[in-house]
């Protein structure tokens, strides 16, 4: 049985139930599996969505949904095991497949992003007993997200998950009170109310978020991609927080830099030229930038992409497509605390 101190590793990030302080061999080889097959297994879902009225894409569909869900389940991650139940059960109906295709891709994205989390958290070289700084702002932002799991749960009447994640909330959230009271909610079968109040929390965590992250228009972020729906996306999550300057591409960003002095980078990696990583090598090469932040948001959450991301120099490392909300909480995290 390994021994994990239940902060610095599984059990800090959303919808994942791994059990406290204990994660056994089994779990642990199952979340490495997770980190190792989810990439590929993703994109083939992908795929198969997009063809998956002709019955060969469709048996592969299912094929590849019921092994996501097991090892979902073998890794505790409740939320997005639902999720994927509910995805599934919407593509064996015709009349609700359309829907299913609406709601695939943020939860492709969310699936990435948790195995990125997950690889994060094993990151080595780092002492078992130092401690592990999560910003304020990125407290709020997981908070938000485990709200958005536990509203799920309930909704499809998977209370016990639900209370897991809440009393998980009510032992570490700075306010603990009000996780208490919604425990409590759920605990008299008052479940109805307990939705009414996750709601009003959820609006509450937003704006809270929205505040933390700061507003200012001096500090300048150099958003790098080749995609212009990207940099659009990058521009209006952050324009009333920060100055956004996009451009397309390696040389396009080393020229602005010999006028503009960015205070925050986000590089995509897979670009025509010169790639984000070769990009970055070069923004640290330059003494003025050597502890920039630098924000990789991409589409490829391979286990080799993060760990170049990291030998580059890279702070963060997002996969795309994010929401609004959660680029401007990784950003905030940086320029404002």
């Amino acid at each position: 049985m390994r021994k994990y101190d239940g902060e610095r590793y599984y059990h800090s990030i959303p919808g994942l139930l791994v059990p406290r302080s204990t994660v056994s061999d089994e779990v642990h080889e199952a979340i490495n599996k997770f980190i190792d097959v989810i990439p590929d297994l993703s994109a083939k879902l992908d795929d198969c969505i997009m063809n998956v009225e002709v019955s060969e894409m469709r048996d592969a569909f299912m094929k590849a949904m019921h092994s996501l869900i097991n090892m979902l389940k073998s890794i505790y991650a409740r939320g997005l095991e639902t999720e994927a139940n509910r995805l599934l059960n919407c593509t064996k109906d015709e009349k609700m497949f359309s829907l299913a295709k609406k709601n695939f891709k943020p939860f492709i994205t969310e699936t990435l992003s948790l195995s990125v989390a997950m690889q994060k958290a094993q990151k080595g070289g780092e002492s078992e007993e130092k401690s592990v700084k999560v910003s304020k702002i990125e407290v709020y932002a997981n908070t938000a997200k485990s709200l958005n799991a536990v509203s799920s749960l309930l909704e499809d009447g998977f209370v016990d998950p639900a209370r897991v994640l809440l009393s998980e909330l009510s032992t570490h959230h700075p306010e603990t009170v009000v996780f208490a009271n919604l425990l409590a909610l759920i605990d008299n079968g008052k479940t109805d109310e307990a939705k009414v109040m996750i709601d009003t929390l959820r609006q509450k965590f937003n704006e809270t978020l929205n505040k933390m992250a700061g507003t200012d228009l001096n500090k300048k972020i150099l958003a790098v991609d080749d995609m212009p729906e990207i940099l659009s996306f990058v521009n209006n999550a952050l324009k009333s927080h920060y100055k956004v300057i996009a451009v397309p591409g390696g040389q396009a960003a080393l020229k602005v830099m010999e006028t503009q002095k960015p205070d925050l980078f986000i590089l995509d990696i897979d670009m025509p030229g010169m790639d984000g990583f070769e990009l970055a090598v070069r923004i640290r090469q330059m003494q003025e930038h050597a502890t920039t932040p630098i924000i990789f948001l991409t589409g490829n959450s391979s286990r080799e992409h993060i760990a170049n991301a990291t030998q580059v120099g890279g702070n963060e490392f997002i996969v795309k497509p994010a929401s609004h909300e959660y680029l401007l909480t990784k950003v905030g995290s940086f320029l404002n605390e």
